[in-house]
């Protein structure tokens, strides 16, 4: 492995005598200096990753200012020593002063810079050979010095921004100087045998954003020289999300000498692991909500980020940024789908019980799907016992009307069911000609009796109406009470039904019954007498022992029924 070593004009250069009072074009007598002075340290070769393409050594200016640089790039040209840089950046490319070319031995010993970013502007690449106008090639900077090095690359590369950067010393150039001002050559002794790059490395100028934007430090640190000048700000570190120019051409050269470019994964392998991964998200998206699914996302990208820096450093690259882009867009399209998959099984849920079950059971299983098994809980709640009165002697008057009759007890159910669904009721079932109704489950309401008498009155009242104009009269009984019950599914595992079940069904059955021994329409008993609203008028009629019952019942009715 042949080391690099950079020697950079930075901002401290630039501030430091002689070169912050001489403009830039005027510093090719210092840089003659510096380069004569390594050159006869026996580098490996060196690379001037800096263009004047103008000289003020002109006859009308300064003759013969520039002839300390130019004899210093005859020396180390004409032995292979010295690759100066030219910029193909148009179609007029900007190269060395004619008179440097000359004394570089010719275009043999210039090569074009190449730092072309990919689509996203990021530097990751580096080419091997660049064309020319007249269909040769010619070797990149950075790959001629790797091949005056003794190692000659064929293949582009991905550039290494892995390797440490305190593989690539740097010195910077002011203190060079200072050192052969003060005639201490022998400190350029550490450049032999050794590629030297000269750039700059300033805080504007000639800087790329690369793949290493994301490491801590992307510029190498710039060493003390020995022999140099202590300057105050030499310490300073700036973090910049940039990377000097001749530290990316120093990584490449570093990457053709030592074969270190990272290598992509083969594309039957990329598919076979890109449908690994996204198979293994998908299955688990579709189990997880949402939330549980954006944490799963988050941690997996997580995980591939650290996953793929591990591969990087091992010399694979993985193609992380196209793997979360698709897992996002995999998120994002399973979970959309899911909301209208899990939408449209709602609605069909709704559509196919909304005729068979309460609207509210309805809702309620839709929104919660795991209510859908057995058990129960104890809940408060009023039920209702509304019965058909006289239906058996009717269905034997009406035996050849069997279409007539199914027609009449229709109307009877439409009727009560309405009016108990209106206010805030739940058809428990219809059985035979009576209906149960229920209020506090499977919806808790805060007044479950109230709510229940005043469906009981809109019952009457609706039937009261129905008789005037119909050619059949409905003729009711209804039976209320109030308790605690176990509200739930009941049945077997493979068919059950949402009821509820307890003393408070019972004394509303028995109570419906009481009305045809006390010639009433609505009986209720004290559980709902002593949770009803003084607006509600009540009398009290009697304290029966209810049919099955072992305690006494007080037994109400309405004051409207006097």
């Amino acid at each position: 492995m042949t080391p690099i070593v950079l020697v950079v004009i930075d901002e401290i250069t630039h501030n430091s005598a002689p070169f912050s009072e001489t403009p830039e074009v005027a510093w090719t007598p210092f840089l003659g200096e510096v380069i004569a002075s390594i050159s006869e340290a026996e580098p490996a070769v060196i690379g001037l990753d800096m263009i004047f393409p103008k000289s003020i050594a002109g006859r009308n200016l300064a003759p013969g200012y520039d002839r300390t640089f130019l004899q210093a790039l005859a020396a180390a040209g004409r032995s292979g020593k010295l690759v100066l840089a030219e910029a193909r950046l148009s179609e007029t490319p900007i190269r060395p002063y004619k008179g440097q070319e000359i004394a570089v031995g010719g275009a043999k010993n210039i090569s074009p810079i190449h730092l072309t970013p990919d689509a996203d502007n990021i530097v990751r690449r580096h080419p091997v050979f660049l064309p020319l106008d007249d269909g040769s090639n010619v070797r990149s900077f950075a790959a001629e010095l790797s091949a005056r090095a003794g190692i000659a690359p064929e293949d582009n590369i991905l550039i290494d921004y892995v390797t440490p950067v305190s593989n690539f010393p740097t010195y910077r150039f002011a203190d060079l100087y200072h050192c052969l001002q003060r005639s201490e050559n022998e400190a350029f002794d550490i450049f032999r045998d050794k590629i030297v790059v000269i750039g700059t490395a300033l805080d504007i100028e000639d800087r790329h954003v690369a793949a290493n934007r994301f490491q801590r430090h992307k510029d190498p640190d710039i060493l003390d020289f020995g022999c140099g000048v202590q300057h105050r700000d030499a310490g300073r570190t700036i973090a910049r999300a940039s990377t000097a120019g001749v530290f990316v051409e120093a990584r490449a050269a570093y990457t053709f000498l030592n074969s270190t470019a990272p290598q992509p994964l083969g594309r039957i392998s990329v598919l076979l692991t890109t449908l690994i991964f996204l198979a293994t998200l998908s299955f688990v998206f579709f189990r997880l909500g949402p939330v549980l699914g954006f944490l799963l996302f988050i941690g997996a990208a997580a995980a591939l980020w650290i996953v793929s820096a591990v591969s990087l450093a091992g010399g694979v690259l993985l193609p992380a940024l196209p793997w979360l882009l698709v897992s996002f867009a995999l998120y994002v399209v399973l979970y959309g789908y899911r909301v209208i998959l899990e939408d449209q099984s709602k609605r069909w849920v709704t559509h196919a019980f909304e005729h068979y079950l309460n609207p509210a059971l309805v809702n309620q299983l839709t929104e919660n799907p795991d209510d859908l098994k057995l058990g129960g809980e104890r809940r408060r709640v009023a039920v209702l016992f509304a019965d058909l009165a006289g239906f058996t002697t009717t269905s034997e008057e009406m035996a050849d009307e069997p279409e007539a009759l199914v027609a009449h007890l229709n109307r009877f159910f439409e009727v009560m069911a309405s009016n108990i669904e209106l206010h805030d009721g739940y058809i428990d079932k219809f059985i035979g000609d009576a209906v149960m109704g229920v209020w506090g489950a499977p919806v808790e309401l805060a007044a479950p009796e109230e709510a229940a008498v005043t469906a009981a009155i809109a019952c009457a009242k609706a039937v009261e109406a129905h008789n005037q104009s119909a050619a059949m009269s409905i003729k009711m009984r209804i039976g209320i009470s109030a308790g605690e019950v176990i509200a739930g599914n009941l049945g077997s595992e493979d068919r059950f039904n949402y009821t509820v079940i307890g003393d408070a069904v019972n004394r509303a059955a028995r109570l419906e019954q009481e009305n045809k021994r006390l010639g009433t329409q609505i009986l209720f008993d004290g559980s709902i007498a002593d949770h009803l609203p003084k607006t509600i008028a009540t009398r009290f009629l009697e304290e029966i022992q209810l049919r099955g019952q072992t305690s006494v019942t007080r037994v109400y009715s309405l004051d409207s029924e006097n």
